[in-house]
């Protein structure tokens, strides 16, 4: 009689297993398929982005365009640097954008006219001649000799980075006094036409 209810026992026990291990399988393939999914369409809505993004770079001003691919490049190679120099460049990077993104709203948006987007673009002239090129030769510098420099060009190099990041600071407060300078404009002839 034991033995008659030993097989059953013994499947039955069998199946349960082979269905927990069965269910912890199909799990982890969902769980894998999911994640494989969200990645994919992360990085389709981001490619589509970039896309987007030199889709309306191409109706930018020349200099403009110009100041996007340095910039572009400058990233490319700051990320091929090791991390204590990616650490001093980041600041410098993030004032760049910032710089490069207001310019490129202002040419962007539909309110602002030819003059007022004149105005802030030779305001900063300088920035795109000087200040991202100087940005860009001392990151080509540093990603091909980072692990040959001495002590000596080491600190030029920091001394460089603080020279570069005052220079950026003036740039975004120039940019800043345009603005400061449009609005009170705008200001005053709003005044003006509520006193009518």
């Amino acid at each position: 009689m034991l033995r008659l209810l030993f097989l059953p026992t013994v499947l039955l026990i069998a199946t349960i297993l082979f269905g927990v291990v069965l269910w912890f399988v199909i799990k982890k393939l969902k769980k894998g398929i999911d994640s494989t999914i969200e990645k994919g369409v992360e990085i389709a809505s981001d490619q589509q982005q970039k896309w987007a993004e030199k889709g309306q770079r191409k109706k930018l001003p020349a200099i403009l365009q110009k100041g996007f691919n340095d910039y572009d490049l400058i990233v490319s190679h700051v990320d091929n640097l090791p991390d204590a120099w990616q650490q001093r460049l980041n600041p410098l990077l993030e004032q760049a954008k910032e710089i490069l993104d207001e310019v490129a709203f202002e040419f962007s948006s539909e309110s602002n006219n030819q003059k007022s987007q004149d105005k802030k673009l030779n305001s900063i002239r300088s920035f795109f001649h000087h200040s991202l090129d100087a940005l860009l030769q001392l990151v080509e510098k540093l990603n091909a000799d980072y692990d040959k420099l001495d002590a000596n060009e080491i600190q030029k190099a920091k001394e460089n980075i603080i020279v570069l990041k005052a220079d950026l600071q003036s740039h975004q407060e120039t940019l800043h006094k345009v603005r400061r300078f449009d609005f009170d404009v705008v200001m005053d002839v709003i005044k003006a036409r509520l006193k009518r």
